[in-house]
């Protein structure tokens, strides 16, 4: 794995070198990656799957490879046509009709007595002239008399016409008031001619009477459209979904059966039909993945910008990406609950940033859903699921672990299966599989990114909280190394990573680089311990009888011997990077006044006696410079106390601002203040002033350092008889 990483780092050099322009590298990498995330999405690796068609008979006996509730969407929508045709439709009666009705029979009477000139109808009256039938046409025009009913009507008496007149109001209100629909009309006519005929009246006034009946009746029966559409909107609401299941080993199709819609329809859902797979698909999902790729480097670009200028990077999370859609699409085929999507989102959290792992979690939800054939229900569990994970990893760094993220990943998918299933009302039975492959998932999905870390960590040159956790470890033989050879160095190095990291909390830095960081930026001291000040404890310094240039080579190398350790060791790069830089090119001022002080003072040259640096360029790397120097110079006060470490700590700040050693790192004024207060605070508990002891404990104390024996020693350490003489490292060494 770490040679595959090797000769990928190679290969994008090499297209650094080809393509001047970084957008370049990024469109062929995105091709490539659009290209493997389409034959993950499309290629079927099932064996059991079949390619049948409806109305061709089947050659084999097909049977269901695990259980599957699902709805079956034909039968719920023919259960729900049926609903909706038993719903009675809602009508409104229209009053105004018979009103309307009543009051044209009135106006035609009236339009008759008009005619004739008379008020009144005076008995055995004489059938109206041709003048009055001319005027009576042209009043009622809009009835359409014919002649002959026309001649019935002038020729009817006084007794006639109020009989017919009545005879029509009442047949009219009859029928109107009961309601007359649309399609009733005609029938209603052919009943009410009957009844007419069988009245004890005139054969001239039935004539009458059928004819304004036809003319007059109109439905008044009038269909609510919109309380009817409501109505079955209510019938169509009330309707429960269909739900089948498939249980394992259910023969779905047997051989010489001719294949249903309804039996493909079940083999879609167990996943054992080979749809065919049309351009109309791939171009779907082409446009599909370019959106969700597009839009997780478009999140990228514009709040993660340090990360998309790394190709590397971004081909890692790619490769993590496809990792995690090929094992989830492999599970799928036992369950859609079982693939641990979730993978891809931890290591893209561990190895690339949480910020970017969240994002990923969302995008692999979306082209998982492509998977599980859009089954809500699962999406919901991988996205909820991953972004949980997230969330717990980005807490690595304070002790947290993979094993609480699996147990915290596997509670969430229990959760969310299960409430979803009780949504959709799935069988106990089924359901409580589904939430204890939910349970797996989360588990296995912990227990699988433990297993790829290490190798995408090697094969990318990435260093983890999980792997400085592991470094930062007291058992490292590095560490224990120094603990045997160098013991001073090895507690200075300690109580060093405790004072960094509590100001890597307060100005934002990375707390566990900067506390491992701590731990081994003097590793170099192994190689010739006695010559540093804390491994000296009270003897003879052997600085005293070096040239000053000589001292100063000594004391510097260490920072070419630690590093010559750290690839002996393969420690990462971000620790090597601190040993080399948490000197900067600071000044040996002591080896340096001494030089000066000699008789060739002239010839002395400041650079020499500098170390190599490079600068610190992070903020870890400047935090442990300034607490090295800090603890060490605290150490040299006598009398110790809140004013004088607090003089001492700003000074010591303001001195490397001023040597321009903070000039690469993005440390503010503000950050050093801060660090300041941090380091004074915990200093100034740590090293108090001694107490006044009474002038016979003093008598006691000279007369056992007479015997060799220190008061002090006796009483639990009370002072230090091995304190540094000097206020920095390099000054008595």
């Amino acid at each position: 794995m770490k040679s595959i990483g090797r000769r990928l780092q190679l290969f994008l050099f090499k297209q650094e070198r080809l393509h001047t322009k970084p957008a370049t590298r990024r469109m062929v990498l995105g091709v490539v990656f659009l290209f493997l995330f389409l034959v993950v999405l499309s290629v079927d690796i099932s064996s059991d799957k079949v390619d049948v068609e409806e109305g061709t008979v089947s050659d084999r006996d097909i049977i269901a490879t695990r259980t599957v509730s699902y709805i079956d969407t034909a039968k719920t929508k023919k259960l729900e046509e049926e609903v909706v045709a038993s719903v009675t439709p809602v009508y409104d009666l229209d009053v105004a009709v018979q009103g309307r009705a009543e009051d044209e029979v009135n106006n035609i009477f009236n339009a008759l007595k008009a005619a004739e000139g008379s008020g009144t109808l005076v008995p055995n009256a004489k059938p109206s002239t041709d003048e009055v039938k001319q005027k009576l046409l042209t009043n009622l025009q809009y009835l359409n008399f014919n002649e002959e009913t026309l001649n019935v009507l002038t020729g009817l008496d006084v007794t006639e016409l109020s009989q017919a007149k009545d005879t029509t109001l009442a047949f009219l209100r009859r029928y109107l008031q009961r309601g007359v629909h649309g399609d009733e009309v005609a029938t209603t006519k052919k009943y009410i001619a009957i009844e007419i005929d069988e009245l004890n009246m005139s054969d001239h006034a039935k004539v009458v009477v059928k004819h304004l009946v036809n003319k007059l009746l109109m439905p008044n029966v009038i269909l609510n459209v919109k309380e009817t559409e409501k109505r079955k909107k209510t019938a169509v609401a009330s309707v429960e979904s269909v739900r089948e299941t498939i249980r394992k080993g259910q023969v779905i199709v047997r051989r010489g059966d001719v294949i249903t819609a309804a039996q493909i329809n079940m083999m879609d859902e167990v996943g054992l039909h080979k749809g065919q797979v049309n351009e109309y698909h791939i171009l779907g999902l082409t446009i599909f993945v370019i959106v969700v790729m597009s839009i997780l480097l478009m999140f990228i670009y514009k709040f993660e910008h340090p990360i998309y200028v790394k190709d590397l990077l971004l081909v890692l999370i790619g490769l993590i990406m496809i990792i995690a859609l090929c094992l989830a699409k492999v599970a799928s085929y036992y369950s859609y609950f079982a693939g641990p999507i979730a993978t891809g989102a931890l290591l893209t959290a561990i190895l690339i940033h949480p910020r970017v792992g969240m994002v990923a979690s969302l995008a692999l939800a979306m082209l998982f859903g492509v998977v599980v054939d859009y089954d809500l229900r699962a999406v919901a569990a991988a996205l909820l699921g991953s972004t949980v994970g997230v969330y717990n990893v980005a807490k690595l760094a304070h002790g947290y672990s993979l094993t609480t993220t699996g147990i915290l990943i596997a509670v969430v998918n229990f959760l969310v299966i299960g409430a979803t299933g009780l949504m959709m009302q799935i069988e106990s039975s089924e359901l409580m599989l589904q939430c204890l492959l939910g349970v797996a998932n989360g588990i296995g999905s912990a227990i699988i990114t433990t297993g790829i870390l290490p190798y995408l960590e090697h094969a990318f040159n990435i260093t983890t909280p999980i792997k400085l956790l592991e470094l930062g470890q007291s058992n490292h033989p590095l560490m224990q190394r120094l603990l045997l050879e160098a013991p001073g160095t090895y507690h200075h190095s300690v109580l060093l990573g405790n004072l960094a990291e509590a100001a890597a909390d307060v100005i934002g830095a990375d707390p566990v680089t900067v506390r491992v960081g701590a731990y081994y930026h003097d590793i170099g001291k192994i190689k010739r311990p006695y010559f540093f000040v804390e491994n000296q404890f009270g003897g003879e310094n052997p600085h005293d009888k070096l040239a000053p240039t000589l001292s100063t080579l000594i004391i510097t190398s260490h920072i070419k011997d630690g590093l010559e350790l750290c690839r002996e060791y393969k420690l990462p790069r971000i620790i090597s990077d601190i040993v080399a830089q948490h000197h900067g090119t600071l000044l040996a001022s002591y080896f340096y006044h001494r030089a000066t002080e000699g008789d060739h003072s002239e010839c002395i040259i400041e650079s020499d006696f500098r170390y190599e640096g490079p600068k610190p360029q992070t903020k870890e790397a400047a935090l442990i410079m300034i607490a090295d120097a800090c603890e060490a110079a605290v150490r040299s006060i006598s009398k110790p106390n809140s004013n004088r470490i607090e003089a001492m700590v700003r000074k010591i700040i303001r001195e490397r601002l001023n040597d321009g050693q903070f000039d690469e790192c993005n440390l503010m004024l503000r950050d050093l203040t801060e660090i300041g207060d941090v380091y004074i605070r915990i200093l100034s508990s740590m090293f108090h002033s001694r107490i006044e002891y009474p002038d016979s404990i003093k008598e006691i104390e000279r007369k056992n350092k007479q015997n060799g024996n220190s008061l002090k020693q006796l009483s639990n350490g009370a002072d230090n008889s091995t304190e540094p003489r000097g206020n920095s490292e390099e000054s008595n060494k």
